[in-house]
């Protein structure tokens, strides 16, 4: 019996220990979304669904519209928000995105005056815009996933491509969601992104696949 409990709290630390501190990926295992991170917003006939592993995000129709946010608005330096996804579905334009309020898709005259700083998604090609969603850096791409990152500092705002840092801007404004769409507009775009993972990091963000973990190896612990 002790040996066994001595088992148990060497693997419960081998788990927490090999653990990323500070980061949360969801690779979309579960049928249904974590409510605990993601919010969903849509309009018309917008969906989203998880197949094979992969969030698919769709907007059918020009009336349509569908965003998907981080739950919590983020003010504190250190934050990024990484997206792998395949952007050839795309009929407009979509958006790994800062906003300065949690809305749901609008006309562009309601959502644009709500936009900061962004990677503008298309087929083949990226965007990169700043606070005041000016034109900063284009990109070209190939066919498939890629990642997306937008890194929060104190002053700056980074962003890479694939891994790759490509730009860098000065930070406006103090708070700001996260987000990520095919199509945020409710009387305009359409399309679909297909999403791999979402990874979200900072100092404050507990390793919650260690916590599932956990809850499985004491699940098994119990029952023996």
């Amino acid at each position: 019996m002790a040996l066994k409990v001595l088992l148990s709290f060497v693997l419960v630390f081998f788990i927490i220990s090999s653990s990323e501190a500070g980061e949360f990926k969801d690779e979309f295992k579960g049928p249904e979304l974590r409510e605990k991170f993601w919010v969903v917003k849509k309009v018309g006939n917008a969906f989203y669904k998880i197949e094979g592993g992969k969030l698919i995000l769709s907007s059918p129709r020009e009336t349509d519209g569908i965003i998907l946010y981080y739950r919590e608005e983020v003010s504190e330096e250190g934050f990024s928000f990484e997206v792998m996804c395949d952007s050839s579905g795309i009929a407009n334009s979509g958006y790994v995105t800062t906003l300065k309020v949690m809305t749901p898709p609008e006309r562009s005259e309601v959502y644009n005056p709500l936009r900061l700083a962004q990677f503008r998604l298309k087929p083949h090609s990226w965007r990169v815009r700043d606070e005041n969603i000016r034109t900063v850096l284009d990109g070209k791409i190939t066919p498939g996933m890629h990642t997306y990152k937008i890194e929060l500092l104190k002053d700056t705002i980074k962003f890479y491509f694939d891994g790759k840092e490509v730009a860098e801007i000065p930070r406006i404004a103090e708070k700001r969601f996260f987000a990520v769409s095919p199509d945020p507009y409710a009387e305009d775009y359409r399309g679909e992104l297909v999403i791999e993972y979402i990874k979200v990091s900072a100092p404050w963000i507990t390793p919650v696949e260690a916590d599932g973990k956990l809850a499985t190896l004491w699940g098994r612990i119990k029952s023996r």
